[in-house]
């Protein structure tokens, strides 16, 4: 009898944290991650969570995002928008499942937003829901086949990156007016000014992380920077309420090659750029990372002499601004 009692309850030692459920939720992927962390993340991403999460003030605001915001927006979604299916909506559903597959993700639930007056792509996870990408009926009007492609590729990124949680609180900061806001939101305290910055911070980092997903789910990877542009150059308008009027392809491109055939030593960046044009930039350079051809077999290395994701990392620092300091 007293062997029965010592005995512990195997249901008591799993793991129901966020991350484990994660990899639960996925196929395959275990084959690229490093460290904890998936091989094509930028690896700032990473280290400024990690930053956010241990200062004292991020606690509450999180315990809110996570408990409360995450929960009324799945709510809302559940009840009052479409789900995307083989039957409805097939060629979203075509999009998911090729990003899905291409991220060796299971394919996500997606819903199509009717209540909101704006093209805006975003998602959702949790540990009480699974992930969730919203696209509202106005993006997929608003968007190309390739367009729509990148952002369905980037959400899929966030939600393997676990970004959710971040970009909630982040829609409590008094960024700009055009940052996308939850319909309920449960925290009404200041945000402490490093918990703000910090916040602000990572947001270049997960762009880049993001970013890199949604070029890996791309048909043609090299499409990249001129899908983008032309996204931007319709006045599309970013979770973070971010614009880039003006944007020129012609001229990130160009500045691309010269970044790219510059040692990492010797990167130079034109200070005037703003932090959609340096993201792109940054994004661009993973065209000539081997991580992108490990993850895409059937694309073929542009460079012919691919470099490995901790040199594009370097690389990607100095691009965004960081200089490789945290």
């Amino acid at each position: 009898m007293s062997d029965m009692r010592d005995k512990v309850n195997p249901l008591l030692q799993i793991d129901t944290g966020f991350r484990s459920y994660l990899n639960a939720y996925t196929r395959s992927y275990q084959s690229h991650m490093v460290d904890g962390s998936l091989d094509y993340a930028f690896e700032s991403d990473f280290v400024v969570r990690q930053k956010i999460n241990g200062l004292g003030g991020s606690a509450k605001l999180f315990k809110a995002v996570n408990t409360q915001d995450i929960a009324a927006e799945a709510k809302h979604l559940f009840m009052k928008c479409d789900q995307v299916g083989p039957l409805k909506y097939p060629d979203i559903y075509d999009k998911v499942r090729k990003c899905a597959e291409r991220l060796e993700l299971i394919v996500p639930i997606v819903f199509i937003r009717e209540d909101l007056n704006r093209p805006l792509a975003y998602s959702i996870a949790s540990d009480l829901i699974e992930p969730c990408i919203v696209l509202t009926k106005k993006l997929l009007e608003f968007c190309s086949d390739d367009e729509l492609m990148v952002l369905i590729g980037c959400e899929c990124g966030r939600i393997q990156n676990n970004h959710c949680s971040f970009n909630m609180a982040y829609t409590y900061l008094n960024v700009n007016n055009e940052v996308f806001r939850p319909i309920d939101r449960a925290f009404n305290q200041p945000i402490g000014s490093q918990v703000y910055s910090l916040l602000v911070q990572w947001v270049r980092y997960a762009d880049v992380t993001a970013n890199r997903a949604g070029m890996i789910c791309l048909d043609k990877p090299g499409q990249y920077l001129k899908i983008m542009c032309g996204l931007y150059g319709k006045d599309y308008v970013d979770f973070y309420g971010r614009s880039q009027h003006g944007i020129s392809y012609d001229k990130l491109a160009e500045l691309s090659e010269k970044v790219h055939s510059s040692t990492s030593r010797n990167i130079s960046v034109d200070g005037t750029l703003s932090d959609v044009e340096r993201y792109l930039l940054a994004v661009s350079e993973f065209l000539y990372c081997k991580t992108l051809y490990s993850w895409r077999t059937d694309v073929t290395d542009m460079d012919g002499h691919a470099e490995s994701g901790q040199i594009c990392d370097v690389r990607t620092s100095v691009i965004v601004g960081n200089g490789g300091q945290l």
